[in-house]
């Protein structure tokens, strides 16, 4: 049975430490933002500054690591009524789980943990047996076009090789029985995942820096 292509950005799963996976994240703040959407499932960096109520902000994170933009985490939940806003009048959709360009200051749920592991998709290219334990980039759209039948995060993981600078470790397949590997390239296969490259660091010279060139380039 060929996979099926149905992205929905990076869904974490468990943690390199060995410790329980409590499914929790850290609350910080999207600024009023006009170039990208954000959805639950898609990937966050530091901004600059904070909110009003001194939550850090954070933007989308645009899928290279560089000094100014390592990975801080993966958003798993927008908060609803968002503090400071006053509830009179106001239509709380409880299941909004994105937001639109230009959607005004809000507040997002993300596990920034850098041991954090996490399942992603294959883009059409896919992944064969022997690049399962490669490293891996990904493409991220800045501007999704979500409606509420289609609302995760379209971010897929592509291109899969030794490079030691790529921000992503493949960790192999999902073992799930719909989820088909083969010698060949599968199409939309998915793999579970660490960072390789985390703001709050993973390694020395990731932590607040350039990804180096030395690491993992088996």
């Amino acid at each position: 049975m060929a996979n099926v292509n149905k992205p929905n950005g990076f869904s974490p799963v468990g943690t390199l430490s060995g410790a329980s996976w409590n499914q929790q994240g850290r609350m910080y703040a999207v600024a009023n933002d006009a170039a990208n959407t954000y959805a639950i499932g898609d990937v966050v960096m530091s901004a600059a500054s904070a909110s009003v109520l001194g939550v850090p902000l954070v933007t989308k994170w645009t899928g290279a690591c560089a000094a100014s933009g390592l990975p801080l985490g993966i958003i798993v939940g927008v908060q609803v009524a968002d503090p400071t806003v006053s509830l009179v009048g106001t239509s709380i959709s409880l299941e909004k789980t994105y937001l639109l360009q230009s959607a005004g200051v809000h507040y997002v749920y993300v596990v920034d943990d850098p041991l954090i592991i996490f399942e992603a998709q294959f883009d059409v290219t896919g992944a064969t047996l022997a690049q399962l334990h490669m490293n891996s980039s990904c493409t991220i759209t800045a501007a999704d076009g979500l409606t509420p039948s289609a609302p995760y995060a379209s971010t897929v993981l592509t291109s899969p090789a030794t490079t030691a600078s790529l921000p992503i470790r493949l960790l192999g397949a999902v073992q799930r029985q719909v989820n088909e590997v083969t010698t060949a390239a599968s199409p939309y296969i998915r793999a579970l995942c660490k960072w390789n490259f985390h703001e709050y660091g993973v390694q020395p010279q990731a932590s607040n820096g350039a990804a180096g060139t030395s690491y993992l380039a088996q």
